[in-house]
C-alpha cells in the first residue's frame, strides 16, 4: 500500500487534460502527435483521452 500522498503525480493538470481531450475530438490527431503537442507520450496522451472520455457517458 502506498503512503498517503505517494505515487507518480499527474503529468497534466485537469485544464490540461480536458484541452487534450478537446483538441483530439476536434482535430483528430494520431496519439504520437498530441503527446508532442502536450509534452507527454503518446501512451500518456492515450490513457488522458480515453480517462476522461468515460466521464462523458
Amino acid at each position: 500500500m502506498n503512503a498517503l500522498g505517494g505515487g507518480r503525480k499527474p503529468k497534466l493538470t485537469p485544464e490540461e487534460s480536458i484541452c487534450l481531450c478537446l483538441f483530439y475530438l476536434r482535430q483528430m490527431p494520431t496519439f504520437e502527435v498530441l503527446g508532442m503537442h502536450f509534452d507527454v507520450s503518446k501512451t500518456e496522451a492515450n490513457s488522458t483521452f480515453h480517462h476522461w472520455l468515460k466521464f462523458r457517458w
